[in-house]
């Protein structure tokens, strides 16, 4: 070993030698100053911290950590901390398969209306790998500062403002026009121009068209960005759109106040992404606060009965009442504020698409009312149910086309499977109407769905959110089940409402996650065991050994789920009241 002396001089007596760095230092790798701040003045030091906070910050990208993963990393090491990630309502599906099939020793928090979601109950792996997941898509990537995000989201608004090629903007519309917008009425057909040179239309409406119309199959040929570039999938196509429109209306590049609220409404008509629902929530809430601010709600001079500005407002109402559904969310317009006359039946009887649209969220605003925290804790709606038919009416409109009937009825056996409530403790009274109603109503929406209306249905939020409430009923189904041929029927419509969610997958982020949830469910009952003939009895699905499950597919993160649909709550029977009936939601 070679030993070097050093000479006792008065500057070697003054230096202070760190033999080795200290131990926080040592863990970052970085040089020990802080022996040496002893003997150096305060400006020194505090210039020498600067620097080394700067050469922090330039390291590779690869080296810096997320603030929200140093923040939950640090969270879930101090014990006594849960970390809550969301909440999931009681009229979404997901909250009722959720609590079975992915809560061991109930990690998940309850109460009479929804579930909380914990987080490090989710981690595959014991971590909060949800968490981190779903961070990616919000927290900069690859390291890239706050500057470049911005100039993203500026190339996202510019490349707003150019027109989509006539190729592409045309079909779509034509497609909007001739199956969405009779039904909900949020475009004026006679002040929309697509493509126009003087350029009538707004470039920024014509793209929210289009963002709705893209989920049509029979769109699939025409979804180009640019002249003779790639044919895009809709959900890419769909993307594309979605994010150019968000920069361009948070940069307020639309002048118009009323076309802003259309662009709005059909903005939350899309959904994509782990927070694609609450974003589609966001829009619709932006939408209201315009249309409030510019006095839609209220009656004032010259106004004409059902003109286009009445027609956008009522269908912000019902849209209201769709997301408050969808989102779990309490809805945002109170009809006690409302000054304006509801839509009526036109002369001789016959109802337009969006009478009956609009007389189904009506239907639906009675049946919220039963998940509300202030609610009494009734099963549902047990008596004096209208039919599809009595809401329909008689005879039926010429234009009221079989493609159009089937979204309508849909939406109604939506409405229907969420009209019965019961708890997941508790085994439901199958002799209850609202019970019966419920499993008719599932049967129907996959009817519909997968056979009857299977290339032609509308392009709207409801039709994958349908199909996760039938997917919910057949779980529930299945885990009362006492019977063999009932257990067996209720996993072989689980099963096929999975394929049928896989299916519209290709249009809808929702109908992916919840296939998704769906297969881990299928999974899972594979593995139950009965007793003594009591199916549905067995052993709880969270506590099934998952080991000889597929590793792609036995994990599943919180960014695979939506927030979407039904629900399940107490026993005793509801007759709501005349009063009940007609109090919308405040």
């Amino acid at each position: 070993m070679e030993l070097t002396w050093l000479a006792d001089t008065p500057q070697s007596r003054r230096r202070t030698r760190a033999l080795r760095a200290c131990s926080s230092c040592q863990k970052r790798k970085k040089r020990c100053r802080h022996l040496r701040d002893e003997h150096r003045a305060p400006s020194q030091v505090l210039e020498t911290r600067r620097l080394d906070s700067t050469a922090e910050g330039a390291r590779a990208p690869n080296q810096v950590q997320a603030p929200a993963q140093r923040i939950n990393g640090r969270a879930a090491s101090l014990p006594g901390i849960s970390l809550i990630e969301r909440f999931v309502g009681d009229l979404n599906p997901e909250a009722a398969i959720r609590e079975k099939v992915d809560a061991p020793d109930g990690a998940h928090h309850r109460d009479r209306v929804g579930l909380w979601i914990n987080t490090p109950a989710h981690g595959g792996n014991g971590d909060l790998s949800d968490t981190s997941s779903f961070r990616a898509e919000i927290l900069p990537k690859n390291g890239s500062d706050t500057g470049s995000i911005l100039h993203q989201r500026y190339l996202s608004a510019l490349k707003a403002c150019d027109r989509l090629p006539r190729s592409t903007l045309v079909p779509l519309a034509s497609i909007f026009f001739s199956i969405v917008n009779h039904i909900l009425p949020i475009v004026d057909r006679e002040l929309f121009n697509p493509g126009s040179a003087e350029a009538a239309t707004s470039v920024f409406l014509e793209r929210a068209v289009c963002l709705v119309a893209a989920k049509d199959k029979t769109a699939s040929s025409h979804l180009r960005l640019v002249c003779d570039g790639p044919l895009l999938t809709a959900r890419e196509f769909c993307s594309d759109l979605y994010k150019g429109l968000v920069s361009a209306m948070d940069a307020a590049l639309e002048p118009d106040r009323v076309t802003r609220i259309r662009i709005l409404a059909l903005m939350s008509l899309h959904s994509e992404g782990y927070e694609g629902t609450e974003a589609a929530s966001m829009h619709i809430c932006q939408a209201i606060h315009q249309a409030q601010t510019a006095g839609l709600h209220l009656e004032r001079p010259n106004r004409q009965p059902g003109d286009s500005l009445t027609s956008l407002f009522w269908c912000l109402w019902t849209l209201d009442k769709i997301h408050a559904s969808i989102g779990g969310r309490p809805v945002l317009l109170a009809d006690r504020d409302i000054g304006i006359t509801r839509p009526e039946p036109r002369s001789g009887g016959l109802k337009t698409a969006f009478d009956v649209w609009f007389a189904l969220s009506e239907l639906l605003s009675t049946v919220i009312s039963f998940y509300r925290p202030s609610s009494d804790g009734t099963t549902g709606w047990e008596t004096d149910y209208p039919s599809f038919e009595e809401i329909m009416g008689y005879p039926v409109r010429a234009d009221l086309d079989y493609e159009t009937l089937g979204i309508l009825e849909l939406y109604y056996h939506a409405i229907g499977i969420l009209s019965c409530r019961y708890r997941p403790s508790h085994c439901p009274d199958g002799s209850r109407p609202s019970y019966t109603r419920q499993g008719l109503a599932a049967v129907r929406i996959y009817s519909i769905v997968a056979t009857e209306c299977a290339q032609s249905l509308p392009p709207l939020p409801v039709v994958p959110y349908a199909v996760a409430l039938s997917m919910g009923v057949s779980y529930q189904q299945f885990r009362n089940s006492k019977l063999i041929t009932h257990h067996t029927r209720a996993k072989a419509s689980l099963d096929a409402c999975c394929a049928l969610l896989e299916e519209l997958s290709a249009y809808w982020y929702s109908a992916e996650a919840m296939a998704r949830l769906g297969r881990k469910a299928l999974r899972q009952i594979k593995g139950l065991a009965f007793e003594d003939g009591k199916f549905g009895h067995g052993p709880p699905l969270s506590t099934v050994d998952n080991n000889n499950h597929d590793n792609s597919t036995s994990s599943m993160t919180d960014q695979e789920l939506p927030l979407a649909g039904p629900s399940v709550h107490s026993n005793e029977p509801h007759h709501p009241s005349e009063t009940q009936r007609s109090t919308k939601l405040r």
